[in-house]
């Protein structure tokens, strides 16, 4: 595969995470607005978002993982980031749909998943300017027009 294939993938990944946020974050809102009542729209949003975003870091991961290491110096820097940035929101979303989550009043969690939803969106912004911008994950080996600057 590519990098540029790699790229489209993610990216696209990215674009279709986007729409599903936005789907829980609406919910989200809506609780918010209401300053509670019932969340179990929420929750099944919630675990779709999971499901799509656990599809989507093991892609990434994969397609990404071996070509970080060694693309550059600060690779193996990128990669940690990108792995404890993962675990993070593995754990998050984990604890939301944990027993210990459906305690929590639907304003609490939805709070929560704002949060989250804000903190998804930050990774895949700077995932998208820092890993997958082409003058990172290139497929040609000289970069040309390039400077120490």
């Amino acid at each position: 595969m590519t990098h540029e294939e790699r790229r489209q993938t993610l990216h696209s990944q990215h674009q279709q995470l986007r729409t599903v946020i936005a789907g829980v974050r609406e919910a989200a809102l809506d609780i918010v607005g209401r300053e509670g009542g019932d969340s179990t729209g929420l929750r099944m949003r919630i675990s779709v978002l999971r499901d799509d975003l656990e599809r989507h870091l093991a892609t990434e991961e994969a397609l990404l993982g071996p070509v970080l290491e060694r693309i550059d110096a600060w690779g193996p820097v990128r990669l940690d980031l990108l792995r404890a940035e993962h675990a993070h929101q593995r754990a998050v979303l984990s604890l939301l749909r944990s027993d210990r989550a459906a305690a929590l009043p639907s304003l609490g969690l939805a709070r929560r998943v704002l949060a989250l939803l804000d903190d998804i969106c930050a990774d895949m912004d700077a995932e998208d300017r820092d890993l997958l911008d082409p003058r990172v994950l290139r497929d040609d080996l000289i970069q040309l027009d390039a400077s120490d600057a």
